[in-house]
């Protein structure tokens, strides 16, 4: 248990390669522009943002509360957090992740390979059968990244605040990604 701002937090600590860790703090959440990795880190308020959230004994539940607790993942090399990913259980089981980000000198050495891996890996042990989010087009990084790891452009969307979104799928049920590539990849590739 971690103890942040007065609140108590299960925490599961990861080992990663090169003396890194992952650490899973829940429940917390905070919506935080995409990459705007200073302003998370200048928000030290992180233990007030924290404690100010609601909270729900069953993540994996989004009945369980009118809004489903957000699940957070942090990598750290030491005590500095260096990536994190957040987001929530959908009904349909679906986990939506909804931002995650790297320190900029810490991009490109599988930090974000591995909190993609644990996002999963956390999704799969609750059943989930889809992972999805949504990213600007300008991402190339992360449009790059997760269709590499199974992930598919499922479709684009426009945001005022954002601009335009590309939305990315994971199927993690066989027969779902079988059934998608039945009726989608025939559209999109033509023979």
């Amino acid at each position: 248990m971690v103890l942040l701002g007065g609140r108590r937090y299960r925490a599961d600590r990861h080992e990663l390669p090169g003396e890194r860790q992952l650490i899973e703090l829940e429940p917390a959440g905070h919506l935080i522009p995409e990459d705007d990795f200073e302003a998370f880190c200048e928000s030290a308020a992180l233990a007030a943002v924290l404690s100010a959230e609601n909270t729900c004994t069953n993540a994996a539940d989004p009945d369980a509360a009118a809004h489903a607790p957000m699940v957070r993942f942090g990598a750290y090399v030491g005590d500095a957090l260096v990536g994190w990913s957040f987001g929530w259980f959908e009904r349909g089981n679906n986990y939506y992740m909804a931002n995650s980000g790297v320190a900029p000198e810490y991009r490109r050495r599988g930090v974000y390979a591995a909190l993609l891996d644990a996002v999963i890996a956390h999704a799969a042990s609750n059943g989930t059968h889809v992972v999805r989010s949504q990213h600007s087009v300008l991402n190339n990084a992360v449009i790059i990244c997760k269709p590499k790891r199974g992930f598919h452009i499922v479709g684009l969307s426009a945001s005022a605040q954002m601009g335009t979104l590309v939305e990315l799928a994971l199927h993690l049920s066989p027969a779902r990604g079988e059934l998608f590539a039945a009726r989608m990849i025939p559209l999109v590739a033509p023979h």
